[in-house]
């Protein structure tokens, strides 16, 4: 499988429904695989991208909390898709618009078939709230990989940092969750985070070519009953 190495990245379209969605292909014309990124209102998603990608000012960033409410669609290495949904969890935000928001995400999280991969932030500093809790639900009810990002982790001591890990997966109840530790100030995660994904990446390929298998061989299994018959 190729490695990603998270280079000429590209800001793609917004869209606030799955008509709107755009089709992304690979240079050899495949659908890409895409990658979510998710998670409360300033815990520093589009900080993380811009990190991620080496690309300072692609993703844009807001002072004010939650106020991008659509989801936007970038492409790496143009093999690779990520999609920043909306920040959630804003208190100041409308009302009207706080609506729209779990019901655009759920959608984007049901119908998009090739999201392969969600990347959860979480300020380490916090502790899961009951909306935290109920989007991790929803990635597990749609049976999709994640991982867990603990940003700001420059915000806190090293004993505060360990302590706080232990108390977020308990709260999450997901103690063998995968997660990684990341501050775009102090460099924390950047090498961490792109191997992840690419291991990550790589066992959906592997699972999908093992999907692929066992439908063929159920095929040719059925085929022989027929004829026995």
């Amino acid at each position: 499988m190729k490695k990603y190495l998270f280079n000429k990245a590209c800001f793609k379209t917004t869209a606030t429904c799955a008509k709107h969605y755009p089709t992304l292909r690979t240079s050899s014309g495949m659908l890409m695989p895409e990658i979510a990124v998710a998670g409360r209102s300033n815990v520093g998603k589009s900080s993380l991208l811009n990190h991620l990608f080496h690309a300072r000012g692609l993703v844009k960033t807001s002072s004010t909390p939650g106020k991008t409410q659509a989801i936007n669609f970038f492409t790496v290495d143009e093999e690779l898709a990520f999609v920043d949904l909306p920040g959630y969890g804003y208190a100041e935000v409308p009302i009207a618009m706080r609506k729209k928001w779990g019901p655009m995400v759920q959608e984007y999280l049901q119908e998009r078939k090739h999201l392969k991969l969600v990347l959860f932030l979480f300020d380490i500093r916090r502790l899961p709230k009951e909306d935290d809790k109920e989007f991790m639900e929803w990635i597990a009810h749609y049976e999709k990989s994640m991982i867990l990002v603990l940003t700001k982790t420059d915000k806190v001591t090293k004993n505060e940092k360990a302590a706080q890990t232990k108390k977020i997966l308990a709260a999450f109840g997901a103690e063998n969750v995968q997660w990684i530790h990341y501050s775009t100030q102090e460099n924390v995660g950047h090498k961490q985070l792109p191997f992840a994904i690419n291991e990550a990446m790589r066992e959906s390929l592997m699972d999908e070519a093992d999907a692929d298998l066992n439908d063929s061989n159920d095929g040719k299994q059925g085929y022989r009953d027929v004829s026995d018959e």
